[in-house]
């Protein structure tokens, strides 16, 4: 019988101006993000629904990525980019999405339709939005800067729903729009 290592995951919960965040990372990146909760109670009840994960100590970049949410929950402009992200159970097409994605920069906006096409699968519209849908890492992958043709918000599966969608969209116009971050090459 062949045993294989429980893969090591740190838990991290915290409070933000977006509601309890709890974060699931191990050493690649982070697995999984919730936000917007109420209470720290409601995001672990998120989190137990999940599994139960073995936990030790967050790897050494986990600081400074929560920072960065830390300031963009305040309403910062800042590069969620540089947080590494565990993508490894994603398939070809969702990884292409999400790196489309990922490309749609601050405060911008693109519809289901344009980001499959842009991910190399037109007509794929409705694979996109069941893909935001089960989007792990919502605020990473930002799914709240996709909509719907003819600018409707669509759909939005974090706590207060479309509310909350408007509220990250409104907080990003803030800034000037203008303002690109670089996109690293993957």
């Amino acid at each position: 019988m062949v045993q294989t290592a429980m893969r090591q995951h740190s838990v991290i919960t915290f409070r933000s101006n977006l509601g309890w965040i709890a974060a699931v990372v191990n050493e690649d990146g982070v697995e999984r993000l919730h936000f917007g909760h109420r209470t720290k109670k409601d995001v672990q009840t998120k989190l137990s629904e999940e599994g139960s994960l073995s936990t030790q100590a967050p790897p050494q970049w986990w600081e400074n990525a929560q920072n960065l949410l830390v300031a963009y929950a305040n309403g910062e402009c800042v590069d969620l980019s540089t947080i590494p992200l565990s993508l490894r159970e994603m398939t070809p097409f969702r990884q292409r999405v999400v790196q489309s994605l990922l490309k749609v920069g601050y405060g911008q906006t693109v519809t289901y339709a344009e980001l499959a096409k842009r991910a190399g699968s037109s007509g794929a519209a409705r694979a996109v939005g069941n893909h935001m849908a089960k989007n792990r890492l919502p605020l990473l992958i930002p799914c709240h800067r996709v909509v719907a043709s003819g600018g409707k918000l669509g759909g939005f599966s974090a706590p207060q729903g479309i509310t909350m969608k408007q509220r990250l969209l409104d907080m990003e116009n803030e800034h000037d729009t203008s303002f690109q971050f670089a996109i690293a090459a993957t």
